[in-house]
């Protein structure tokens, strides 16, 4: 991931200290990565997503795929809230899932959404309630475990 992260800054045309700060963190934490001493952390990941969203976290994390996503919708493939109906982000990391990933999450039968009902000014509401669809855990060693709700 050290080599991914190092190729995208030299894509930039940045310097290691350019590129620390752009991703919020400290040009001895960057170094620290490219020396191999410690590996990127979650958050680091995140800021890089969060500055750069045209690179492919697939790659960065995996390297499957090209450094950057090739296509992006246009504004008549988005849903109301501006969100890629393909795309669907971790509440926890907001790291992109997948689509096929959720169909696995949701396995073969499609659960109609639980609601909860609150009331404002008398009048009543139905709200979906949120599930947990997904946790990863990094490990110091670079790997990372994902647990599913099934």
């Amino acid at each position: 991931m050290k080599d991914r992260i190092r190729a995208l800054m030299n894509h930039m045309g940045m310097s290691q200290k350019d590129f620390a700060n752009e991703i919020c963190i400290s040009a001895g934490t960057l170094s620290s990565i490219f020396s191999g001493r410690n590996k990127p952390t979650l958050n680091t990941l995140n800021n890089i997503h969060e500055r750069f969203p045209e690179v492919n976290m697939d790659w960065l994390m995996n390297g499957k795929d090209e450094m950057f996503v090739t296509s992006t919708p246009d504004s008549s493939q988005l849903d109301a809230n501006g969100v890629s109906p393909s795309t669907v982000s971790s509440p926890i990391s907001g790291l992109p899932i997948q689509p096929e990933f959720m169909n696995q999450l949701s396995g073969s039968q499609q659960m109609p959404p639980q609601t909860s009902n609150f009331t404002q000014e008398g009048k009543i509401f139905d709200k979906p309630s949120r599930k947990i669809a997904e946790i990863r855990v990094f490990y110091d060693d670079g790997t990372f475990e994902t647990f599913s709700a099934k």
